[in-house]
């Protein structure tokens, strides 16, 4: 998903409660999954919840949805055990007692205040701690006793048992990513670790298709034989250096269906000249079709889908697909982790778009 995209879900799912200044997940406001690999893993995950004390840990490259799969598995956990959702990310600058529990100077005295996870832990409920590498190593070992089957925390001479239905769940990317560290292992230890992948090639499409339909104000006119397209160019493109995900499919998505199209039915000569037109359709119709070139028969080569996306490109014209591609694609951006090597990453991009 864009950026902008999450801003807006952690924003409409987490509401302020008049009784405490804890983040509380509203599950109307949490999007549903999309496929059924999705849901094959919600299920699999909400039984280790549901018939053990283990914190779960999803990881995985950006834009993988694992936070939003975190948010289904609170949304579903809090629902069948009645207990609040709870959802926090974690920085380089929290500490014990911004997060958990500590001594805070309140009116010139030293007060102890709960945090968001001791609170959740006294009313049983389930936390998301999102972005869970981007922290520090003494605070990822000052969580280890709440991960325990005790499960206590404790500052002065106040302790704080946990109910038996608390839990946790992890959300991060791998250490390679900027600004996160490698977990202790002390803190790993305690985990159940579920790795999350790139979706496949037609739940990846899917959900393309509702980001760039919630994230853009008029209807989505794009072809889906132009999402698949998108989506398995993408595919083809990403790397660990370079996730690429469904969040930038959508985004050129949206950017095709805010461009002016024309009413002509007519093919643009980029796809009609006679010493590249079939090699620019097999390219076309194996992307599409997810099939490989070689295998490709004359029925694919002239199959609705190929034409449909040859049309739609021809009507928006071809530079203007480009420009959609370029613009969602991270390749006017200087990256981090490509230093060496941006100027091919951006020569790849610009040779295989179209």
């Amino acid at each position: 998903m864009p950026f902008s995209v999450y801003v807006k879900i952690i924003r409409e799912v987490i509401f302020l409660s008049s009784n405490s200044v804890f983040a509380h997940l509203d599950p109307k406001q949490i999007p549903a999954l999309v496929g059924a690999d999705a849901q094959k893993r919600l299920s699999a995950c909400l039984k280790v919840l549901n018939t053990t004390v283990w914190p779960l840990y999803l990881i995985g490259p950006s834009g993988s949805g694992k936070t939003l799969m975190s948010m289904n598995l609170a949304k579903e956990y809090s629902a069948e055990h009645s207990v609040p959702a709870y959802y926090v990310q974690l920085s380089p600058e929290m500490t014990k007692t911004s997060l958990i529990l500590g001594l805070r100077l309140i009116d010139g005295s030293l007060t102890i205040v709960d945090g968001i996870v001791a609170d959740c832990m006294q009313k049983g409920g389930i936390i998301v701690i999102d972005e869970a590498a981007h922290t520090t190593h003494e605070l990822l070992l000052m969580l280890n006793s709440i991960l325990d089957r005790t499960s206590v925390t404790s500052v002065g001479d106040k302790i704080i048992y946990s109910v038996d239905t608390f839990r946790v769940i992890f959300c991060s990317n791998d250490s390679s990513y900027a600004g996160n560290v490698r977990l202790p292992q002390s803190f790993a230890q305690r985990l159940v670790a579920q790795y999350f992948d790139y979706p496949s090639f037609e739940s990846e499409v899917s959900i393309t298709e509702q980001i760039a339909a919630d994230e853009c104000n008029i209807p989505l006119a794009v072809p889906r034989s132009v999402i698949k397209y998108i989506v398995a160019t993408i595919r083809e493109m990403r790397s660990d250096q370079y996730p690429l995900s469904a969040r930038n499919s959508a985004i050129i998505t949206v950017m095709l269906n805010l461009a002016d199209a024309s009413s002509s039915s007519m093919l643009a000569d980029y796809f009609t000249d006679e010493g590249t037109a079939e090699a620019k359709r097999r390219s076309a119709a194996s992307r599409i079709l997810q099939k490989d070139m070689e295998v490709l028969t004359m029925e694919d080569l002239l199959s609705e889908q190929v034409s449909e996306f040859q049309l739609f490109t021809s009507s928006v014209g071809v530079e203007t697909f480009r420009n959609a591609f370029l613009s969602g694609s991270m390749y006017y951006l200087d990256v981090d982790g490509l230093e060496l090597n941006q100027n091919t990453v951006r020569n790849t991009i610009a040779n295989n778009i179209i």
